[in-house]
């Protein structure tokens, strides 16, 4: 009796070179569907960028593989022949949107939505002929859900919260630290930097002592950005942690208290939706950890923050008051830590891997 030949995923992510949450959103996707037996393809050009994620995010990606034919095929304009018969046989397509509606072909088709666009290429009706060939519509959050439904006229995206493996990120010493983690430099949307450390500025003029400020983040291409908040933060405890490898990231979590996030500052998130966190994997992240969270009151930090568990600000003399607050109140710090702890299991990689072994 033969042995029966496993399943097969073909995964394209346009981004994934960038390594930021939406690509560790892809490759979790891979790494679910490899535990779960698939032969899992990798549409990309080249191991590098594989081995740096693999280094960034901490995932176990033995037996991905990677195949630049089929890069090409997603990346470079193709006949709709050529498609099917690249990808007719295929069980599962999963490809995360560069703002298009793609025809897919395989016996059954994810398209993914990180971005809350608001305008898709090509007219509606054909976007809703394209979207018959995709079995499901998945999006990071309902904020993001609100915004591709109004856009692409329809009710049906399914909210697949973004993978948080919860049990990598713990408690350790607290100490005396407010964290940031977010890209220096996005070619989404700017994680404004530069309004956390005004704030913290305030806070240390105003009498703040003993407590230091941690930006880690990514850096690729030109750091013009990079230098312009060093040279905001000089003469501060301000800190950059740039490119820190996974297990550095954590041991930062797990000993500040507290966790800030600024993107979106300044933006009308219902003109401008893409410009916001579009859900906020670093403040769950931050959460498991037993950070509380003070962060921006825009996109989907509202969906992952609640009263008991943190606070959100819309401006920054309520983020600075809010700080000043929680700095002074250390049981406050501790009811609020345990709480984001709980909290952020709601989002773990089980219940992600779950829910998207359930469509497939």
């Amino acid at each position: 009796m033969l042995d029966s030949q496993p399943k097969t995923a073909v995964i394209f992510d346009p981004y994934l070179d960038t390594l930021g949450g939406g690509e560790r959103y892809t490759l979790t996707v891979a790494q679910t569907l490899l535990n779960q037996g698939y032969q899992v393809i990798l549409a990309w050009r080249d191991q590098a960028t594989l081995k740096q994620a693999t280094t960034r995010f901490g995932l176990p990606l033995e037996g991905l593989e990677l195949s630049a034919e089929y890069y090409n095929l997603f990346s470079q304009k193709n006949s709709i022949l050529s498609r099917f018969s690249a990808l007719k046989d295929i069980d599962l397509v999963f490809i995360v949107s560069d703002g298009s509606v793609p025809i897919l072909f395989g016996k059954k088709t994810l398209l993914h939505y990180q971005v809350p666009f608001t305008s898709i290429n090509r007219s509606p009706w054909l976007n809703r002929l394209k979207l018959l060939s995709i079995n499901h519509i998945v999006v990071n959050s309902t904020f993001t859900k609100s915004v591709i439904d109004r856009t692409l006229h329809t009710t049906k995206s399914i909210v697949l919260y973004p993978p948080i493996d919860t049990t990598a990120f713990t408690p350790g010493k607290k100490q005396p630290i407010i964290l940031n983690v977010g890209r220096f430099t996005s070619p989404s949307h700017s994680k404004r930097q530069d309004v956390l450390i005004s704030a913290f500025k305030q806070l240390v003029d105003g009498g703040l002592t003993d407590w230091k400020l941690v930006l880690a983040g990514g850096q690729t291409g030109s750091d013009t950005q990079l230098k312009a908040f060093m040279t905001q933060a000089k003469g501060y405890p301000i800190e950059f942690e740039i490119n820190p490898e996974f297990d550095h990231l954590r041991q930062l979590y797990a000993h500040s208290s507290i966790f800030w996030h600024s993107a979106g500052f300044e933006v009308d998130e219902v003109i401008n939706p893409e410009a916001v966190e579009h859900f906020g994997m670093s403040t769950v992240e931050a959460m498991a950890a037993g950070c509380v969270p003070v962060v921006i009151n825009k996109g989907g930090q509202p969906e992952i923050v609640t009263p008991d568990t943190g606070f959100l600000w819309n401006t920054i003399d309520e983020l600075v008051t809010q700080t000043r607050r929680l700095i002074g109140e250390p049981e406050k710090i501790l009811e609020l830590s345990q709480n984001a702890q709980r909290r952020a299991l709601d989002f773990s990689a089980d219940r992600f891997q779950t829910t998207l072994m359930s469509l497939v």
